[in-house]
């Protein structure tokens, strides 16, 4: 069944709705035809947001690793370990600005777009690269284990926030375009795209800092080495329909205090209460879980 019989209906109207109320119609259809997709920074955020992320990031890296840098040497400085950079997971409560940057109303609307009104957050992570020849990440998709032939919709979708300019020699996002509409993963032999005689070639992602880069999760992509001194900045938030297991069980592990002090839309894309698992082996009232109920009828809803 083709997805464009879902378009005259109420679920899709409302999720493409908010989409043309942030001024994104032109942005989600490429993304649709092309499988991803950079939206500026003036549709995303002001600068100060960005920078406050950015020393969120710095925070982070700093109180588990024990390495201060200052946001002024992020173009010039490597870090102290060896190796192509560092990836720290599980952030979402360590800054408020991550929970802003969640509720942001273009990253919503794009993750909506992909995975339906429904979606849920698998996890808020973001990654320092510096410069290191390594491949760290050859072509993949995001919707591990799904088997071929993957559905047409997203079943994951990758919104990354790009939190310096991403250029070729800076180690950005490599990207094979239309790749979700092949319905399949990558094959091993597909993976290494820096083979001389890869058979499958990338384009880097190129996208000023405060970009938003914003993929479909059966899209091939990687990411390039980084050959320019200096670090790369990002956070990355992955997202997933409500029927995924998601990667963090925001449910048992998420703090309740902070939770406290967020909205009843946050505590939902956490899935604090999602339909499953069944708490005490119980299920939720009828009326708790009819948003996943209709998710199984329409893939925006």
């Amino acid at each position: 069944m083709s997805l464009e019989v879902f378009k005259d209906s109420p679920e899709y109207r409302k999720v493409f709705g908010e989409i043309e109320r942030q001024g994104l119609a032109e942005y989600a259809l490429r993304l649709e035809e092309d499988g991803y997709v950079v939206i500026p920074p003036e549709l995303v955020a002001p600068k100060e947001f960005q920078d406050r992320l950015r020393s969120g990031i710095l925070e982070v890296h700093e109180r588990r690793d024990g390495e201060k840098i200052d946001l002024d040497d992020i173009e010039s400085i490597q870090l102290k370990q060896e190796g192509p950079g560092k990836a720290h997971w599980a952030i979402l409560e360590e800054n408020r600005v991550f929970q802003e940057a969640l509720m942001n109303p273009t990253v919503l609307a794009m993750a909506k777009y992909l995975c339906g009104d429904s979606v849920l957050l698998s996890d808020l992570n973001c990654i320092i690269k510096q410069k290191d020849s390594k491949l760290t990440h050859p072509l993949h998709t995001d919707q591990h284990g799904t088997p071929p032939p993957l559905p047409p919709y997203a079943q994951v979708a990758n919104v990354t926030w790009a939190l310096t300019d991403y250029t070729k020699d800076n180690g950005p996002v490599a990207i094979v375009p239309k790749s979700h509409l092949k319905a399949r993963y990558p094959l091993p032999e597909e993976m290494n795209f820096l083979k001389e005689d890869a058979p499958v070639k990338p384009i880097p992602i190129e996208a000023e800092a405060g970009s938003l880069i914003v993929w479909h999760g059966a899209t091939w992509h990687g990411s390039f080495p980084r050959k320019s001194p200096g670090l790369r900045l990002n956070l990355i938030m992955v997202f997933t329909r409500v029927y995924m297991k998601q990667i963090r069980d925001f449910r048992r592990a998420f703090p309740k205090d902070v939770l406290k002090t967020q909205s009843e839309g946050f505590a939902r894309l956490l899935g604090i209460n999602s339909l499953y698992p069944f708490e005490e082996g119980n299920p939720p009232k009828p009326e708790d879980s009819h948003y996943m109920m209709a998710a199984g009828r329409n893939p925006w809803a």
